[in-house]
């Protein structure tokens, strides 16, 4: 790595690109935990578990 001047620019870039990545997927993570939302596995999901819940609520037993 870093021996020839041809290439120097190309892993200079690919290295900084995998920095900024992971810098982002890890920024994503402390923010979503600070805000209180949910990280890993429940994070796809819990949209639409919420909106599965105020349809039933309109449905079934809430009905204003």
């Amino acid at each position: 790595m870093f021996t020839n001047p041809n290439t120097l620019w190309i892993e200079i870039l690919v290295v900084a690109l995998t920095v900024a990545f992971l810098a982002t997927i890890i920024g994503v993570y402390i923010y979503r935990k600070a805000k209180g939302l949910p990280t890993g596995e429940c994070a796809c999901c819990h949209k639409g578990t919420k909106k599965l819940l105020n349809e039933y609520h309109k449905s079934c037993c809430c009905k204003k």
